[in-house]
């Protein structure tokens, strides 16, 4: 019969030992998923309240961002008559603005389809508020894009929270839809 020697007992003692060590600190490490939007330690917008959106031309202080603000069909019960966009102070407090005349709506999702005619955009600056009103009211179950050009993005990076509220029909006050958090100026 032949024993293995002490030498290759210590080797194989070894590679387990590492293995195992090996595999057990893999499964201890927190996973990264696909669908992570960043990283929250303190507050944030709860899951549920969250709403997609895309930037284009995300570089501070640029003068043609677009952004596509994305609604989508399960937040609309009922038609909807009109919606409004608060944003924080700090938006303008940085240098950031928007052209009422460049905002439209947009069937779909991603970055949207046809246009939706809007009877009114109203950017009202001193409430931190844009209110776009509809031609016809949005259909309950439609998902749609606010998009927003010639959008100059404040001078430094940040986030800032844009709220949703949108009044649907029959209703008589606006009602809180959820919250873009849009990470402004992290381009280079």
């Amino acid at each position: 019969m032949i024993f293995p020697t002490r030498g290759f007992k210590l080797a194989v003692l070894g590679l387990v030992t590492t293995t195992i060590t090996a595999g057990l600190g893999v499964a201890l490490l927190p996973q990264v998923s696909q669908a992570q939007t960043g990283l929250t330690i303190f507050g944030g917008v709860d899951p549920a309240y969250r709403l997609a959106y895309f930037i284009d031309s995300n570089k501070p202080r640029s003068n043609d961002a677009r952004y596509y603000l994305q609604v989508s069909r399960n937040r609309l019960p009922r038609d909807v008559i009109s919606l409004q966009i608060e944003y924080p102070e700090s938006f303008t407090e940085q240098q950031g603005s928007f052209n009422p005349d460049r905002i439209e709506l947009r069937l779909g999702d991603w970055r949207g389809g046809d246009v939706i005619p809007v009877k009114s955009v109203t950017w009202q600056e001193e409430n931190r508020r844009i209110e776009i009103i509809p031609e016809a009211p949005i259909a309950a179950n439609t998902s749609f894009v606010i998009v927003m050009q010639d959008v100059r993005n404040p001078r430094r990076y940040g986030y800032h929270y844009f709220n949703l509220r949108m009044m649907y029909q029959g209703d008589v006050i606006d009602q809180y839809v959820g919250t873009w958090p849009l990470e402004l100026g992290a381009g280079n």
